[in-house]
């Protein structure tokens, strides 16, 4: 019995933590919905594009660039603010966006996701990717779109990044996974956005992949792992 009012009590304990990242949901995380080759424009997310897919952030699941055989999201080695000149600002590149929800009193969110280099990579090449949180307090007439950065924008302010670089092999492409946790302080209940943007850390070329994007631990599925120990405990007593 002992065993069983703990079980409910871990429960009850994990259901409140998750409340703020159940507020939070990424949307086509792994670039499946409306997949294609290279497709300007990239489903459910807000992008840098000039027309042109090679010049900003694109969706494809050409067999020559997808390194796991899905559909990506590729990164430009063209730049959104300075177009063919580009710096070594790690939050400045080719990027994507998009809302995800608000932080509902939770005081960090855990993002995963994949990225690396093509399979076009020739090697040798240093890539960069950077991850942020995006807060908008509604006081201005902001509106996410394909061109209209939240970097920037009047009303929005950062509230945590990090920043990757890898080096590319030129055989067969590369994919890493990575998992970061980004502070929430100062969310309060304003609008939040998960943005991506590749940038170049070095002074070769960087196009770089990004994959499988998503909140973790998901509260459904740690809820279910605990409530499948609760039925295991139920029927072991029984």
């Amino acid at each position: 019995m002992k065993k069983l009012v703990f079980a409910f009590s871990c429960v009850a304990v994990l259901a409140a933590a998750s409340v703020g990242s159940a507020a939070l949901v990424v949307t086509n995380g792994d670039f499946e919905t409306g997949g294609g080759e290279n497709l300007e424009n990239v489903t459910d997310w807000s992008d840098y594009n000039t027309g042109n897919f090679w010049e900003g952030a694109w969706q494809t699941n050409a067999d020559w660039i997808s390194p796991n055989g899905t559909n990506v999201a590729m990164f430009s080695s063209f730049e959104s603010d300075d177009f063919g000149t580009p710096t070594n600002d790690v939050n400045d590149g080719s990027y994507l966006y998009q809302s995800f929800g608000t932080a509902d009193g939770a005081a960090s969110v855990d993002i995963q996701f994949d990225w690396g280099a093509p399979n076009d990579d020739p090697g040798g090449r240093e890539l960069g990717m950077t991850v942020g949180i995006y807060a908008y307090d509604g006081s201005t007439g902001f509106t996410p779109g394909d061109g209209s950065d939240v970097r920037g924008a009047t009303g929005v302010t950062m509230l945590d990044s990090a920043s990757y670089t890898l080096s590319s092999t030129g055989v067969d492409g590369l994919v890493v996974t990575e998992r970061t946790t980004l502070s929430l302080a100062g969310a309060g209940t304003q609008e939040l956005f998960l943005r991506f943007n590749g940038y170049i850390p070095g002074t070769t070329e960087a196009w770089p992949m990004l994959d499988n994007v998503s909140i973790v631990p998901e509260p459904a599925s740690v809820l279910m792992c605990v409530l499948g120990g609760i039925a295991v405990l139920a029927w072991r007593r029984k």
